[in-house]
């Protein structure tokens, strides 16, 4: 935008250096060929009152010395002729027939004055063609015609048409550095605050604020505006979690409560049936407690705002891999690793230790016991998923595959939301929230979570990181 604006305000200023300088150079343009013309009508009419002389008496010696002298030392074509258009004197051939010496010729003849000629730039080299008449007491004798070169007055045309250029160049850059620049910031630095605070609330940190100080009026109040709406959409944002904390941990002691009694009456029921009802109701109890543990570390994580930094990817990987061996052994399930070493990315503390947890506790439990594969590779950001801080143009994607039955194209559509799962799923434990939480501790660290089909059939979920920086190069 800031070179858009910049182009209009240097169109807008040259058009106005145009308008003043094309005048400027067209006046100086008129007035050096008008004092060039002036001179030549003085040459001329000095020659016709010498060659009125020489006409009437037939001596034309003097009158031809004068101008051979002249034609050699101003460069041009003199000729004086008679009344019947035939030449008398002419020390350089001259075309009579030539369209713009026969006009001239004729309005001489005619006792017209000469006509001035019409403006003429460096780049058009026709002469100047000027016919003085020869009178002598009223009666016609002939006409001089006098063809002049121009370079001189086209020079100092073309010199001061090279000045006016370069006058109207410089003051140009001295309006956009002077003045456009500085304007075109002043005005887009509000602008870009804006657009910096929106992607901020964007990313859910609704505490931004932008400086309403700065700018033009209506963008003054444009970022007052804003920052009520920030400020609005934070307050009604901080309600809707201590609702969910709050509710959620009263909840907690009711159910507590209720798993003991629940419990106590094993002691009093003799029916089988009976007896696997009240398992039922404790399960669902359970459940119940689990979705409240999942409400309040949702509740939690989203108050949080823990900066981003650095981690290692391979040694987090390691870690975790470590700490669930011992159940994916306990199931049969083979579970591998491919991470190379002193990968790191950005993204907030612990944060991708609950992706793995959540990743790996999916794969054990709908992986249809097949294989599970952790991968760590470094790759080109292709569609600029990098958040800001980040480098923008790498990323550091860590993958856990299976090779079960996977998600439909419309179920991987709606993964990830809130309480969803699968009507295949069903029946496995869980409360729908683990991803649901693990996709907003990743985005909160500027990462994006991807699930895919894997190949040839499974489910591929892909956490992606904003790449570390590479270490600055030692100075030698």
């Amino acid at each position: 935008m800031r070179r858009r604006l910049l182009v209009i305000v240097c169109a807008l200023v040259a058009g106005l250096i145009l308008a003043l300088s094309v005048p400027l150079v067209r006046t100086t343009a008129e007035y050096t060929f008008q004092t060039s013309f002036i001179g030549r009508v003085e040459d001329g009419a000095w020659f016709a009152d010498m060659a009125s002389t020489a006409l009437e008496s037939g001596r034309t010696d003097r009158l031809e010395a004068a101008a051979d002298r002249y034609a050699a030392l101003y460069d041009s074509q003199v000729a004086v002729v008679d009344a019947d258009r035939e030449i008398v004197i002419a020390p350089r051939p001259l075309d009579l027939e030539e369209p713009q010496v026969q006009s001239a010729l004729l309005r001489a003849l005619a006792d017209r004055p000469a006509r001035q000629p019409d403006l003429m730039w460096p780049w058009d080299d026709s002469p100047f063609v000027l016919a003085e008449p020869v009178k002598r007491d009223g009666h016609m004798l002939g006409a001089v015609l006098i063809v002049s070169p121009t370079e001189q007055a086209r020079s100092e045309v073309a010199n001061h048409l090279t000045l006016v250029a370069l006058g109207s160049l410089a003051a140009l850059a001295a309006v956009i550095i002077a003045v456009a620049a500085p304007l075109v910031g002043w005005v887009l630095r509000p602008i870009h605050e804006l657009d910096r605070a929106t992607h901020e609330v964007a990313l859910g940190r609704l505490k931004t604020k932008v400086s309403e100080r700065v700018g033009a009026p209506e963008l003054r109040r444009l970022a007052n505006s804003f920052n009520v709406m920030a400020g609005s959409m934070h307050a009604s944002q901080e309600q809707q979690r201590a609702f969910v904390a709050q509710a959620s941990h009263q909840l907690r002691n009711p159910l507590t409560a209720l798993r003991l009694r629940v419990e106590n009456l094993e002691d009093y029921v003799n029916d089988p049936h009976g007896l696997h009802e009240l398992h039922a109701a404790a399960e669902e109890a359970d459940r119940f407690g689990e979705i409240l543990d999942g409400l309040l570390s949702m509740a939690r994580a989203e108050a949080s705002e823990a900066e981003r930094v650095l981690i290692d990817v391979t040694a987090v990987v390691a870690h975790r891999v470590d700490a669930w061996r011992t159940a994916y052994e306990a199931e049969g399930v083979p579970l591998t690793t491919h991470a190379p070493d002193g990968v790191s990315a950005l993204s907030l503390p612990d944060s991708l230790d609950h992706a793995l947890d959540t990743l790996l506790d999916n794969a054990l439990k709908f992986g249809d016991g097949t294989p599970v594969n952790i991968s760590v590779i470094r790759a080109p950001d292709g569609d600029g998923a990098g958040a800001p801080g980040g480098q923008g143009d790498e990323v550091v994607e860590v993958t856990v595959s299976d090779g079960g039955t996977g998600l439909t194209a419309e179920e991987l559509a709606q993964a990830g939301g809130r309480f969803w799962r699968s009507t295949r799923h069903q029946n496995v434990r869980g409360t729908g929230l683990g991803l649901a939480l693990t996709r907003f501790v990743v985005e909160a660290g500027g990462g994006e979570l991807r699930l895919t089909a894997a190949e040839p059939h499974g489910l591929a979920a892909t956490v992606r990181l904003p790449a570390a920086p590479p270490p600055p190069a030692a100075a030698p």
